[in-house]
């Protein structure tokens, strides 16, 4: 009875132990675990709660991305099912996921719009691929790789002149006429797309990625990011006129990516950037919006708490260690209280990467904390 009872003490402290690593383990990062707990329902959506409960394949594809650098696999395998079966019919990688689900007219839950969405697509394409060689899974690497494949045939384009092939923010809605292109310059990060170089060599990354830091002096030729722009038939960037000039809530995106990659071409954009690096030490924030073809401020009254988490590689990259230190510490005050989906989205990127969750070598693979 007594070796019973110390057996099931033993089998009992075990357990317990266990369960306790397991928790600690989900808890080690708690931007992470707000995040779960106010936008993510157990199936695995994403809920995008300020506007209207929608999910999008962009939110679908960020919380895809930070289960995997939580080490997290059921959720992980969590979002990529409810991914698969309400954005793409349950076939994610033989085709795009839509971009928009939500509340429909007739009062049903379903998708929106059928169009896809490239940021959230390489997103999902590049995190399957990470996992399938961080998890030594093949199914993940193998639904990747068809994606990849989807994205080249529908999301890609040959633009005029020395543009080259470049990524058109989705499917449908982006070849203008006279042979221009709408593009989104935070839909490419650099550190994805040198790695998609090497994982694809076949594919148009390290070309398109060539292209675009061609462009990038015309893009950025007031040293700040635009939400968009237009490439003209001859591979000249020039306005998009059929929107007012901004660089605002896609644009920080820019900022956010360039500070985080470690290639050479890194540091060229950080340099191509260095207005709103001086815009932040003027105004104590990032400004919410900002004229592309000016390079001025134009809404200086609000500056997004997602903003500062969002630059915080920037601002390391830049050596400008009293903003950083600046912005970092607004985050730490604005720690406790609710944030919106967007806002939460870039603080688990900049203040995840600042705070070693996380890295991208010079290959653009990632380095999550449970690996080191």
């Amino acid at each position: 009875m007594h070796i019973k009872t110390r057996l099931l003490q033993i089998i009992l402290c075990w357990v317990v132990s266990t369960t306790w690593v397991y928790a600690s383990a989900s808890s080690d990062w708690p931007d992470w675990n707000r995040f779960v707990d106010r936008f993510m329902q157990a199936d695995g959506r994403v809920i995008d709660i300020t506007y209207e409960r929608k999910s999008t394949s962009e939110g679908q594809s960020y919380g895809l991305f930070f289960a995997l650098v939580a080490n997290q696999r059921t959720q992980f395998d969590n979002i990529l099912k409810w991914t698969s079966d309400n954005l793409a019919a349950g076939q994610l990688g033989d085709k795009l996921p839509a971009w928009l689900w939500g509340l429909r007219a007739d009062g049903s839950w379903g998708v929106k719009d059928q169009n896809s969405a490239s940021d959230g697509d390489l997103w999902l394409a590049y995190t399957l691929l990470e996992a399938g060689r961080l998890w030594q899974a093949p199914n993940y690497t193998d639904t990747g790789r068809k994606l990849l494949a989807q994205i080249q045939q529908h999301e890609t384009a040959r633009a005029g002149g020395s543009a080259g092939t470049v990524l058109l923010p989705g499917a449908i809605g982006f070849n203008l006429d006279k042979g221009r292109f709408r593009i989104n310059p935070s839909y490419m990060p650099g550190f994805m797309f040198h790695y998609l170089a090497e994982a694809d060599p076949k594919g148009p990354w390290q070309s398109m990625w060539d292209s675009y830091m061609q462009l990038a002096p015309q893009i950025f030729s007031a040293k700040v990011a635009p939400d968009l722009y237009v490439v003209d038939s001859s591979g000249r960037v020039i306005p998009d006129t059929e929107r007012e000039p901004s660089g605002s809530y896609d644009a920080i995106r820019v900022y956010l990516w360039a500070g985080m990659s470690q290639d050479p071409d890194s540091q060229k954009q950080i340099k191509m950037l260095a207005t709103y690096a001086a815009l932040i030490r003027q105004y104590g924030g990032p400004p919410e919006k900002v004229n592309p073809l000016t390079g001025v401020a134009t809404k200086t009254d609000y500056s997004p708490i997602g903003f500062s988490g969002a630059v915080l590689p920037f601002l390391k990259a830049s050596g400008d260690n009293a903003s950083l230190k600046k912005q970092h510490d607004r985050l730490l005050e604005k720690d406790s209280k609710p944030t919106q989906y967007y806002d939460q989205v870039l603080i688990l990127f900049g203040k995840g990467w600042f705070d070693g969750q996380y890295r991208f070598d010079a290959q653009g693979r990632l380095q999550p904390k449970w690996l080191r």
